[in-house]
């Protein structure tokens, strides 16, 4: 209707002019005629916000990376059954799992994930981390040279403090240190490379629907969010390795001073694989680099022989420096 009427006051504006006349309060009436009714409606409708969309569990969801990996994950699911018996073994409360796999045929980068969160109607969080350094690392079982709180006795204990039997002790912490090795980045895939790994949370009552997922790839920064869809790829299996030649070997303890007397134990291997894997610092580098936590990597599976590294590691036991990226955070 405007422009309709533009024109007409134009007509009328040259017809006038034609005839030589001018008039101060010609106008046309129309002109100031108010907005169209449409014109409200649709701002009204689109300043409508949309109802958050929301996603079922058990399903895959992917992303792809601005490296061009595509990133499949699938939750909640079945984890590794030796990985679950050993859980049961060492009492240790139940746990969730996730499978990850990563394409990287088209990448340009060395890719691995960090964790993955969901997020519930309710702005919960529930994180999912690597299995390896945030799960079977932690579970024990815990070694000591004071059992029962008797200096130079050796042996092994679960986390609540339950004595094992040496042989029992001894066969679940080379299994702890075996799986813990197997499951150590897993899923990172170079570039051309097809992985698939499994990642862990002790949130055990999922929500059945969500309101978003995102992953966090190692050097990518930010969350990413994912989208339902996409396959798990298929990943060539690895040989199968066996643990009494590729296991990596424990590191013994300094038994106690045999001039003192008994029968203590000459060599006996320390628990577990955190406090076993003696980096080197470039292997510590490459585990921050493929997702490790700074304080793993460097305080605890690397020994710091310089001021500022051991200076680092304080900083975060007393708060003052960020335990994941090694960062600052005052306080």
């Amino acid at each position: 209707m405007r422009r309709t009427t533009a024109i007409t006051s134009l007509a009328l504006a040259a017809g006038l002019a034609l005839a030589g006349c001018t008039s101060s309060s010609g106008q046309d009436a129309s002109s100031t005629a108010p907005a169209t009714p449409s014109a409200t409606a649709d701002a009204s409708v689109s300043a409508i916000p949309e109802t958050p969309q929301t996603y079922e569990l058990g399903q895959t969801f992917t992303a792809t990376t601005s490296y061009g990996a595509e990133i499949v994950v699938e939750l909640p699911v079945e984890g590794p059954e030796d990985v679950e018996q050993l859980r049961k073994e060492l009492d240790v409360d139940p746990i969730s799992y996730a499978k990850i796999g990563i394409d990287n045929r088209e990448g340009t980068e060395r890719v691995s994930v960090y964790a993955i969160t969901l997020y519930d109607e309710d702005g919960t969080a529930y994180e999912f981390n690597d299995l390896s350094t945030s799960h079977i690392g932690e579970w024990g079982p815990e070694y000591t040279d004071a059992l029962g709180g008797v200096e130079g006795e050796y042996g092994y204990t679960l986390l609540d403090g339950t004595v094992l039997d040496e042989t029992i002790g001894a066969d679940l912490n080379d299994r702890s240190t075996t799986l813990y090795n197997q499951h150590l980045n897993d899923g990172a895939a170079s570039p051309l490379e097809v992985t698939t790994g499994w990642m862990a949370s002790t949130a055990t009552e999922l929500p059945e629907e969500i309101t978003g997922i995102t992953i966090q790839p190692n050097g990518v920064g930010d969350e990413m969010p994912m989208t339902p869809g996409g396959t798990m790829p298929t990943a060539k299996a690895q040989p199968s390795k066996d643990p009494a030649t590729d296991a990596p070997e424990a590191r013994p303890t300094e038994p106690a001073d045999d001039t003192k007397g008994g029968s203590g134990p000459t060599e006996v291997p320390m628990p577990g694989a955190i406090p076993n894997q003696n980096f080197t610092y470039e292997e510590a580098l490459a585990a921050l680099e493929d997702g490790m936590p700074y304080y793993d990597a460097f305080c605890i599976h690397y020994t710091p022989t310089t001021d500022g590294g051991r200076s680092q590691c304080e900083g975060i036991e007393a708060g003052t420096v960020d335990s994941i990226t090694g960062e600052y955070i005052g306080g």
